[in-house]
C-alpha cells in the first residue's frame, strides 16, 4: 500500500509542478510543441502499451497462441506508417487536434463530425483502462480499485495536462519494460522450462488470416490517424523531432510484443487451474514478494499512462473542436466530467470486457474518421468536401453496427463504403464535371 501512496504522490506532483507553471492551451494539449524524439518515442510507446496490450493480449496469447502477437505489430505497422507518411506533414500544420486536421484536409463539418465520433468512441477506450486499473489495484488488495484509480487518474491530468502525460510517460514506460524484463529473467532461471509451450506462429487454426487482415486493417489503420498519436506529433518541438520519435516508438512496440507474448506463454504454463487472471493472480502469485510488486506496479503504469492520454485526448478534443473553447478551466472541467461518464461505464465491465471496449472503439473510429482522413491526406485535401462527409457518416454507421453486433464483417464493409466515397470525392475533383466510370 505505501508504494501505491508514494506512486500516486509521484503522479500529483508531476501534475502539480506543471499546474504551477500556468501554460497557455497549447502548454495544455501539446506541452508548448517542446517534446524531443526521446520523449515522444516514449510516450508513444507508454500510450500503446496499456490495458489491451498487457492484461487483454496475454488472455489473447491463452486463447490463440502466438498470433495473438497481431495486437501490437499490426499498430506498429500502422504507427510506421503514420512516421514516413504523415509525421513531418502533421507537424508542419501546427495544428492542435486531429478533428482541426480533418478540417485542413477536408471541411468544417468534418471537424465536427470527427470530433464527436472521437468522443464516442473514447469513452469505450477510457472505460477500458480504468477497468484494467481496478484488476491492478485489487491484486494489491485494494477495495473499490477502479474508483480509486479513476481518481487518481483524474486530478494528475486535470492539472498538468499534456505536459504532464507527457513527462510522466517516460517514466510509466521504463517501469514497465524494467518490470517486464526482470519477469523474464526469473522465468528463464525456474528449474522447469516454463516456455515448453511456446510455438512461434503467426497463424495457426484458431488465427486465421482473415484475423490477420482484420487486425492490420482496423487496428493498423487506428495507428496511423489516432488522436493521441497524433497529439504527440504535434507536441514534437520540429517536423524532424516528430520523425525520429515516432520511429522510436516503432521500435519499442515491437520489442514490447514479443516481451509480452513471451512472457504469456511462460504464466499459461503456471497456470495449473487454467482459470483467473493470469498476470495478476497467477503470475504475481508465483513471483518472490519483491517482483510480484514490481510486476503489477509496471502493469500499472502500463495502464495509467494510457489512460491519462486516452482522457486528455477526448476532453481537449470535445472542448477544443466541439465547444470551441481556448479556456484551460473549461478544458479542466471536462476533464473531469469525461471521467467521470468512463467511471460509469465501468459498470458494464463484468460482461463487456476489456478488449470488448477497445475492438468497439476502433470499430467506430477506424470506420468513422480514419479512413476517409487517410485518403483526404493522401489527396492532399483535393476531393469533394460533400462526398467526403459521406465517406465518415457512412463508414462510421457501419462501424457503430459492428460495435453492437459484434460481427466484423460490417468494420470491413464500412471500411470499404469510405473508401469507395473518398477515392470517388477524389475523382470528382480531379474530372471535374466529367462523367466519372467507377
Amino acid at each position: 500500500m505505501i508504494i501505491l501512496i508514494i506512486y500516486a504522490v509521484f503522479l500529483f506532483g508531476i501534475g502539480f509542478w506543471d499546474f504551477r507553471k500556468k501554460d497557455g492551451l497549447e502548454g495544455f494539449l501539446v506541452a508548448n510543441r517542446s517534446a524531443n524524439a526521446t520523449k515522444i518515442g516514449f510516450s508513444i510507446m507508454a500510450s500503446c502499451i496499456g490495458a489491451s496490450a498487457t492484461i487483454g493480449l496475454v488472455a489473447n496469447v491463452a486463447k490463440f497462441g502466438f498470433p495473438a502477437i497481431w495486437w501490437l505489430l499490426a499498430g506498429a505497422f500502422g504507427l510506421s506508417i503514420l512516421a514516413f507518411v504523415f509525421a513531418k506533414k502533421l507537424r508542419k500544420t501546427g495544428a492542435l487536434t486531429l478533428p482541426q486536421i480533418c478540417e485542413v484536409y477536408i471541411s468544417k463539418e468534418a471537424r465536427k463530425i470527427s470530433a464527436v465520433i472521437i468522443t464516442i468512441a473514447w469513452f469505450a477506450i477510457l472505460a477500458a483502462q480504468f477497468i484494467a486499473t481496478g484488476k491492478i489495484l485489487a491484486a494489491f488488495d485494494v477495495n473499490n480499485g477502479v474508483i480509486i484509480g479513476a481518481i487518481v487518474i483524474v486530478i494528475y491530468t486535470m492539472l498538468g495536462g499534456q505536459k504532464s502525460v507527457i513527462k510522466s510517460d517516460v517514466y510509466q514506460y521504463l517501469i514497465v519494460i524494467i518490470s517486464l524484463i526482470a519477469v523474464l529473467i526469473w522465468m528463464l532461471m525456474q528449474p522447469v522450462n516454463l516456455f515448453s509451450n511456446l510455438k512461434i506462429e503467426f497463424v495457426n487454426d484458431k488465427f486465421g488470416y482473415d484475423l490477420i487482415f482484420y487486425y492490420l486493417l482496423i487496428q493498423g489503420l487506428v495507428y496511423i490517424i489516432d488522436p493521441a498519436l497524433f497529439s504527440r506529433i504535434f507536441s514534437a518541438k520540429d517536423e524532424n523531432t516528430a520523425f525520429k520519435g515516432a520511429i522510436f516508438g516503432v521500435a519499442g512496440m515491437v520489442f514490447s510484443a514479443f516481451l509480452i507474448v513471451i512472457i504469456a506463454f511462460g504464466t499459461i504454463s503456471l497456470n495449473d487451474s487454467k482459470s483467473g487472471e493470469l498476470l495478476t493472480t497467477t503470475l504475481f502469485n508465483a513471483l518472490p514478494p519483491v517482483l510480484g510488486i514490481l510486476l503489477l506496479l509496471g502493469l500499472l503504469s502500463a495502464i495509467i499512462s494510457s489512460a491519462d492520454t486516452c482522457l486528455i485526448t477526448a476532453s481537449s478534443i470535445f472542448c477544443y473542436d466541439v465547444l470551441k473553447s481556448e479556456n484551460i478551466k473549461i478544458h479542466r472541467v471536462f476533464v473531469l466530467i469525461f471521467g467521470a461518464i468512463s467511471y460509469v461505464l465501468t459498470i458494464f465491465g463484468e460482461e463487456f470486457g476489456i478488449l470488448d471496449y477497445l475492438f468497439a472503439a476502433n470499430d467506430i473510429f477506424a470506420t468513422g474518421v480514419v479512413t476517409a482522413l487517410f485518403f483526404a491526406i493522401i489527396f492532399n485535401g483535393k476531393t469533394d468536401k460533400n462526398i467526403m462527409l459521406l465517406a465518415m457518416v457512412c463508414g462510421g454507421a457501419c462501424g457503430l453496427t459492428a460495435a453492437i453486433s459484434g460481427d466484423k464483417i460490417y468494420s470491413f464493409i464500412g471500411v470499404f463504403t469510405a473508401s469507395f466515397f473518398s477515392i470517388l470525392a477524389f475523382l470528382r475533383v480531379k474530372f471535374g464535371q466529367r462523367k466519372i466510370y467507377i
